[in-house]
């Protein structure tokens, strides 16, 4: 796969119909195919990544059983989206 401008290019096999309602789609918000795509996806990859709101206080408790997990090296949280998206946090 290339990047582009930061972006990765892929292919993707689409039923015509699907396509073709996505793309009427894009056409109605005036973005391009991609564009819309694209922010589909995030919004359903978002899903499994639940952020919370700034300012929110996580209690002592929370905080405590961190202690309590396994401890992961660079090398497995690299290998692991999930993992890494939730230490980043």
């Amino acid at each position: 796969m290339e990047s582009v401008s930061g972006k990765v290019q892929t292919g993707l096999r689409l039923d015509p119909e699907l396509y073709n309602r996505l793309k009427i789609k894009a056409k109605q918000q005036k973005r391009s195919f991609n564009s819309y795509v694209e922010t589909l996806l995030a919004a359903s990859a978002d899903v499994d990544y639940p952020t919370l709101r700034k300012g929110f206080k996580v209690s002592d408790e929370i905080l405590a059983l961190g202690n309590t997990l396994p401890h992961y090296s660079e090398e497995e949280i690299a290998a692991d989206d999930r993992l890494a998206y939730l230490l980043s946090k």
